[in-house]
């Protein structure tokens, strides 16, 4: 996709990415990309067996539910295929869902948690505005799919998701959100976004919105060198990877992420004599 389609925002620092996201509405969700350069892409189409042939998508989905009923009780098992592709992305099998944050900080923290940092180097945080992705994929579900779209009183439940996904013959990308999270996702307020076939890149598909994919895509940049100042503010925020994955590698991993951001002597000192310096620090009498 050229750059051009969608608007990039280039931003310095995290007080900017802050106002900027809170001037934009609810309606737009957010996924952080460690590296400027990653475009958007799911799971599938970084495989090497997606293109064999066209129905080997289902095929692998067909062999993941046959084993993975092994692995659950009656209570974990899916009811719809929308959950069965949520539990497979939460497992690391890959899906055609591209994983997407109501939250712009939860975003941001996926973003700079493992980045690379130096001094040249960005991260990306990808907005879409949900609604209106939402508004176009029924005008070309409509289409193609009326009389389910009508059964389902025009909104993509899990009988008509099956449907688009199992037909995997048309061209664009629309937000899914099953119906049953597991406790890991409604921590994250993710929204799942998904490819209407599996063999053509999501940036391709992405290209259904037209000249409007300008005001309803944003890839907002950030210096990588802001990851200790953003991961301070963020645990503040108790965004940290034991709150957002919880469990015990999660909890792990956030104290390993947050000793690593600690403020060295130096900064420290630093940031004490800027406070004095802005009349912000007092003595006590």
């Amino acid at each position: 996709m050229s750059a051009e389609m969608y608007t990039t925002v280039v931003l310095n620092n995290w007080n900017d990415y802050k106002k900027f996201t809170d001037d934009l509405s609810e309606n737009w969700a957010f996924r952080g990309q460690q590296e400027t350069g990653w475009e958007l892409m799911n799971a599938i189409e970084r495989t090497d067996f997606i293109n064999l042939y066209k129905g080997i998508e289902a095929d692998f989905v067909a062999e993941f539910q046959r084993g993975a009923r092994n692995y659950l009780s009656n209570d974990e098992t899916p009811h719809h295929l929308i959950e069965w592709l949520a539990l497979m992305q939460h497992h690391g099998a890959p899906t055609r869902l591209l994983d997407f944050s109501k939250s712009p900080f939860i975003a941001a923290f996926f973003a700079y948690e493992q980045c690379v940092v130096t001094e040249s180097n960005c991260i990306a945080i990808w907005a879409i505005n949900m609604n209106f992705l939402k508004q176009r994929a029924a005008t070309v579900i409509q289409q193609h799919f009326k009389r389910d779209m009508e059964e389902a009183a025009n909104l993509v439940n899990e009988a008509l998701f099956e449907k688009i996904f199992y037909a995997n013959s048309h061209s664009f990308i629309f937000p899914v959100e099953p119906f049953r999270m597991n406790r890991r996702y409604s921590l994250q307020q993710s929204i799942f976004v998904s490819t209407a076939n599996s063999y053509e890149p999501f940036m391709k598909q992405l290209q259904f919105l037209g000249p409007e994919i300008s005001q309803s895509v944003i890839k907002i940049e950030l210096p990588s060198a802001l990851q200790k100042e953003v991961i301070r503010d963020l645990q503040r925020m108790n965004l940290n990877r034991a709150s957002l994955f919880p469990d015990l590698d999660g909890y792990a991993a956030s104290l390993r992420l947050r000793y690593n951001s600690m403020k060295t002597t130096e900064e420290a000192l630093v940031a004490q004599l800027q406070k004095m310096e802005d009349g912000a620090f007092r003595f006590l009498p």
